[in-house]
């Protein structure tokens, strides 16, 4: 841990708010004189919510300025502005493949010694360790919001039919049979915006491979090509149930769609929700673990650190 205190987190009273004390370090300024924080996070449809966080907090620090950037393409902007060393303090970003890459890169800050870390559950903190693509000494992540991939579903719609939560494969493809049989659409994706091809990915994958998949093929004990194939292989068969060329629609025209009622369900995150509802905000949605695997037993739910926040370690 570098002996100057880069960031500091503060939890108040019904909400966790993050912000940044910098001190040392070649600290920025504002025109003013005063400490100035920024922050780059990626999720864009909570932008209000951290407007709100960077007021409340400029309103009662004097001597400190917080910004908080929630750009739409937040990950194509982070890397240019890596490119040109213009770092931001703080980042938001998910346990994902960039998470990966900033840390094989030494681009993170080690924040092993932050007291907060005690109050995350040990199952989040574990799963940035797994993303870690040589194992490293330290926590260079700390997990702010998770989410969870499975099936949406209209339950109105399931419940006019009489329609049963499928517990296997075979059931979901049965379920989906049946669906098409009363004259509607299934299944409906986004795949224009090509990051939403993960909540199948993901919601399959933690049914019918390892979670320490990418360990064993660094450590030379398993192939992509083996542990993939049959997710692959699933993956590909929700296309057969799927709207015509679903690679030409958005996450936001397939939201719209599922909120119209033009799906029974939508394989996504549990983040689509509240993009649902501004649709239409009297959808009757919830959600059950996608069943890739035969034997119920194997199906869990996916969960994942949705929003997390790193610091600059350069």
């Amino acid at each position: 841990m570098k002996t100057c205190a880069k960031a500091a987190w503060l939890v108040g009273t019904g909400a966790v708010a993050m912000s940044a004390l910098l001190v040392g370090c070649g600290a920025k300024e504002t025109a003013d004189g005063k400490t100035l924080v920024e922050i780059v996070q990626y999720k864009p449809e909570a932008v209000k919510a951290f407007e709100a966080l960077e007021t409340k907090f400029n309103e009662t620090h004097d001597d400190i300025e917080l910004r908080i950037e929630s750009p739409n393409d937040a990950m194509t902007i982070l890397k240019t502005r890596f490119i040109r060393e213009d770092y931001p303090d703080i980042i938001g970003i998910g346990g994902d493949i960039n998470y990966s890459n900033f840390l094989d890169s030494d681009m993170l800050m080690d924040v092993s010694d932050y007291e907060g870390l005690s109050e995350i559950k040990e199952s989040y903190l574990r799963t940035d360790k797994e993303l870690e693509f040589i194992p490293m000494e330290g926590v260079y992540a700390v997990p702010y919001m998770a989410n969870a991939a499975g099936v949406l579903y209209d339950r109105d719609i399931f419940m006019e039919h009489g329609w049963t939560i499928p517990k296997t494969l075979d059931e979901f493809y049965a379920l989906c049979e049946e669906i098409q049989t009363a004259g509607i659409q299934p299944l409906y994706f986004g795949f224009k915006d090509v990051w939403t091809c993960l909540a199948p990915w993901n919601a399959i994958c933690v049914d019918l491979s390892p979670s320490d998949i990418c360990a064993q093929v660094n450590a030379g004990n398993a192939k992509f090509a083996d542990a993939y194939r049959p997710v692959a292989e699933v993956t590909k068969s929700l296309l057969a149930y799927a709207q015509p060329d679903p690679f030409a629609y958005s996450y936001n025209d397939a939201c719209t769609a599922f909120a119209k009622g033009e799906s029974a369900m939508y394989v996504i995150g549990s983040y689509a929700v509240p993009q649902i509802k501004s649709v239409n905000p009297d959808i009757n949605v919830d959600s059950f673990v996608f069943p890739a695997s035969n034997h119920a037993e194997e199906n869990v739910l996916n969960s994942g650190n949705d929003l997390q926040w790193s610091v600059d370690g350069r």
